[in-house]
């Protein structure tokens, strides 16, 4: 995509610097080079467009379909490029994904997004739906402005992803129910040997370690199980009216009473959001735990809420090291860790379950970090209004 978007670029560049030779009376042999260079660069655009092993498409601000490659023909089920070309793409969709193409046009042309990359399906001229990763992007041509489109056939890995799921769900749900008899045997043991009295000081403190490292291996099933929901759009929303500032009083117990790290408040303490509770304490929980695994050395982590146009952002700020830039735009996709070398638990599914969660509320989710200085985790969520 980088290298037919430069092409692209370079092609009207080289449009430009023609019209300008010939205005200026430039020399005969000057304007003869650079028309051969510009024939040259719109020959290679065309080399890598024909002979692209994806379809490739050029369309127009409608998405009516400009020029497709063969690629494209045989992706659609179709013998020729007349079968495609002045059609519009939306045309060989199934109804239900019309969604996605609007959603795309309007990203781009609208909003003017410089890229933008979806999935979605389409349907082949003999019935077929197959699944497929949309890229596309906008260039300049003569005074329109024309988007260019690669195609992915996506079928069978998302049938793979679909079987890969279906056993983490499936081994998730298996180990959940031993994972909670063993956590409830090792509690009643510890009590038992503190009651005792006489169990060795190093012993009970081997217990401990065995419940904690329980905790965490159930904290690691319920984020598979959690996250198999999401990518199965089965995650359903509980929505009803509460005081932010009381979900904070009641969340994150087990760091206050560890007693190593406080907790401060801050902001309005009257604002009401119209949510899931129960899952936005999921997301604060995880946020506040983030920040006393990966910023241990930051005592104070401090819980901000304010109202903002879209409804009240909540935001959980940090003194720690801070995260590097280029780390940042990936802290939200799934199995994504800062450093894969780290010795911490997890397999980088807490953010992105965050993410999920507040994006299937309509809301928003960030973070803002500076090295030396900490990191702001922050997220918002709809308002209570009159309507709610």
């Amino acid at each position: 995509m980088e290298t037919v978007a430069s092409l692209l670029l370079e092609n009207q560049s080289l449009k430009h610097e023609i019209i300008s030779l010939k205005s200026s009376g430039a020399f005969a042999q000057v304007e003869k080079d650079e028309q051969q260079t510009y024939q040259d660069t719109q020959d290679r655009f065309r080399t890598v467009f024909e002979n692209s092993r994806l379809g490739n498409k050029i369309i127009s601000p409608s998405l009516q379909i400009l020029q497709v490659n063969m690629a494209m023909v045989h992706l659609l089920g179709c013998e020729t490029k007349a079968e495609i070309l002045g059609k519009k793409i939306i045309d060989f969709s199934p109804a239900d994904f019309h969604k996605d193409w609007q959603f795309l046009q309007e990203k781009l042309w609208q909003h003017t997004s410089p890229s933008f990359s979806l999935e979605t399906c389409l349907r082949r001229k003999d019935g077929l739906t197959v699944w497929c990763q949309v890229t596309s992007i906008l260039f300049p041509d003569h005074d329109q402005t024309l988007g260019y489109t690669i195609i992915e056939d996506i079928t069978e890995k998302r049938e793979l992803r679909a079987q890969r799921e279906q056993f983490i769900s499936v081994a998730s749900h298996e180990l959940k129910t031993p994972i909670t008899s063993l956590r409830a045997t090792i509690q009643l043991i510890n009590r038992m040997m503190i009651d005792d009295g006489h169990v060795p000081d190093k012993i009970i403190k081997l217990a401990q370690n065995i419940e904690r490292y329980s905790l965490k291996l159930n904290h690691l099933v319920c984020d598979l199980l959690h996250s198999t929901v999401i990518e199965n759009g089965q995650l359903n929303l509980n929505k009803n009216r509460f005081k932010v500032s009381d979900l904070i009083d009641g969340c994150c117990g087990h760091i206050r009473l560890e007693g190593k790290y406080k907790l401060t408040f801050s902001g309005d303490h009257e604002l009401e959001a119209y949510a899931d509770e129960q899952k936005i304490d999921q997301v604060l929980v995880n946020l506040v735990n983030n920040a006393v695994k990966y910023a241990p050395n930051s005592y104070e982590i401090t819980i901000a809420v304010n109202e903002v146009a879209d409804g009240v952002k909540v935001s959980v700020t940090d003194t720690g090291e801070g995260i590097p830039a280029d780390s940042l735009p990936k802290l939200f996709d799934r199995y994504y860790r800062v450093n894969q070398s780290d010795k911490q638990s997890g397999i980088g599914l807490g953010l992105y379950i965050c993410s999920e969660i507040i994006r299937r509320h309509g809301g928003e989710i960030g973070v803002e970090s500076e090295l030396g200085v900490g990191t702001t985790f922050w997220f918002t969520i709809p308002q209570v209004s009159v309507n709610n």
